[in-house]
């Protein structure tokens, strides 16, 4: 443990994203579809695409299932509130997680994005296949 305290603030981070890599790949088989990360605050959100469930993983390996129950997930971003934003591709809806897992649905979105993510505002964005990115989908 002495290796990973001296090795400061971005060496820590860059040993949890290894191991973070580590554990999906051990974690991985041919039924499921892929897995989302993200960065948070103080953790790691990764989402099992087709189990429909977000887990935070933390530095020192721990895994809590953080919100589930979201059909096949597409898209998935943290906010500058330590919020977390779900796009369920099968549902065709946008979720916010609060940072204490409660679950409110957005809005409903006509056709399924690429990606989302956050701007700096805060404001949820759509990026289409084409590349064009979109305050609604």
């Amino acid at each position: 443990m002495y290796g990973l305290h001296s090795l400061g603030f971005a060496g820590q981070r860059i040993v949890a994203a290894l191991y973070i890599a580590f554990a999906l790949s051990m974690l991985a088989d041919n039924s499921v579809a892929g897995m989302l990360v993200v960065e948070g605050k103080r953790s790691h959100y990764v989402a099992n695409q087709e189990e429909g469930t977000v887990y935070i993983v933390y530095s020192d390996g721990e895994w809590i299932r953080f919100a589930d129950g979201f059909g096949h997930i597409s898209g998935l971003c943290s906010g500058p509130d330590r919020s977390l934003y779900v796009l369920s591709g099968s549902q065709r809806k946008l979720y916010r997680v609060a940072a204490d897992g409660k679950v409110r649905q957005v809005r409903k979105v006509g056709s399924c994005p690429q990606a989302i993510f956050v701007d700096r505002d805060g404001e949820v964005k759509f990026v289409q296949r084409n590349g064009l990115v979109t305050g609604v989908p």
